[in-house]
């Protein structure tokens, strides 16, 4: 473990040249799905994956980074982690394991938590043909949490409104009218969007292509930015009640939470990515569930993007306060430092191989 700083990189081009490199290494050969648009530096802007083991094998464990943009330093480095380690090893011989790097390169890139478009793609798994989810407490919100100048009188005031919020409804009903997706404002907060999203689409083909009716799926999702400093909580993708919910505990010793019951630094959520496993893949058994790593206290996560927010709508001729939010941003999702990184990659080996064994009917042990 003495390398695991190398597993990490400080821009988005390092993370996928190190993510390649590393698949090379181990005898993948990665393939490329260019997004529309460069990066901040004229760089391309590509999702990489690497297929290790045959696709027709019963069993497939998918691990996916930078489905939130700015999160793909926490999951590049757990991908890049799971390669360099040699973890591949513990796989049974009935398992496959496929590897995504950076489902959103645009926010990766050019640190935003969103899309090229605003959207954030963890809400953004909805049936489009229907009538979009109404969230009518974000609506109250909205101008609060992005105001019009983010220094001066005007933030002071929405500032002060937003505790009036929390005062009358409690902090849980505030967090969850936030975050929980909203479709109605596009350059608001955690905006599920008004049609599919590239990435969505793209998640689903990848999900189509390597479909080689397979029995058993297991989908981890690296995110960033929840919970205490450095842990990496496992989130179950769907209801309590869920058979595969009991599996997940099982799977991973009950250390599972579920948003649904209140277990979950998460709230619950509208539109999540693990949508499209259930509809892409039916047949299969399926544990989905998010990896989330602590960094921040929430309170310092919500302002940094909510300065994000800002500085999208808002555009600011103020180059200085541009790199500050910025920065700001970065930090909320990514902690740069040596033991944050340790605590990341150990954890993600442990979740990693629990899975192995878990979707191969082995039981679990300790990492």
């Amino acid at each position: 473990m003495s390398n695991v700083k190398a597993f990490f990189s400080a821009h988005y081009q390092e993370a996928r040249h190190k993510f390649r490199e590393a698949a090379i290494r181990v005898g993948a050969k990665p393939l490329q799905y260019r997004h529309c648009g460069f990066g901040p530096n004229g760089e391309e802007l590509t999702t990489d994956v690497a297929l290790v083991g045959d696709i027709a094998l019963p069993n497939l464990v998918i691990v996916t980074a930078g489905l939130h943009g700015v999160e793909g330093f926490c999951g590049s480095g757990c991908l890049i982690g799971i390669l360099e380690q040699r973890l591949l090893a513990e796989r049974n011989g009935d398992t496959a394991v496929l590897l995504v790097h950076a489902l959103s390169p645009h926010g990766f890139a050019y640190l935003r938590r969103v899309d090229e478009c605003n959207v954030d793609l963890n809400r953004n798994f909805i049936d489009h043909a229907k009538p979009l989810p109404r969230n009518d407490e974000y609506r109250k919100l909205h101008d609060l949490v992005v105001p019009q100048c983010w220094e001066g009188p005007s933030r002071e005031t929405a500032e002060v409104a937003i505790r009036s919020y929390v005062e009358q409804n409690g902090h849980q009903a505030f967090i969850s009218a936030l975050t929980k997706g909203q479709y109605e404002f596009p350059d608001g907060m955690f905006f599920g969007g008004l049609s599919p999203a590239f990435s969505n689409m793209l998640w689903r083909r990848l999900l189509k292509l390597y479909d080689s009716q397979h029995e058993r799926i297991c989908v981890i999702d690296v995110h960033s930015g929840l919970g205490p400093r450095g842990y990496g909580e496992i989130q179950f993708e769907g209801r309590s009640s869920d058979l595969e919910s009991m599996q997940a505990q099982a799977w991973y010793r009950n250390e599972v939470t579920v948003p649904d019951n209140g277990s979950s630094s998460s709230a619950a959520l509208t539109g999540y990515s693990a949508v499209a496993v259930a509809e892409t893949l039916p047949r299969a058994e399926r544990i989905c569930v998010t990896l989330e790593f602590g960094t921040q206290e929430l309170e310092q996560v919500l302002c940094a993007l909510r300065g994000d927010h800002w500085l999208h709508a808002k555009a600011p001729n103020d180059e200085l306060l541009r790199r500050e939010i910025k920065q700001g941003i970065r930090n909320a999702y990514y902690c740069d430092d040596g033991v944050w990184k340790l605590d990341v990659v150990g954890r993600a080996a442990e979740v990693f191989i629990s899975s192995l064994r878990g979707i191969g009917g082995r039981p679990s042990r300790n990492v």
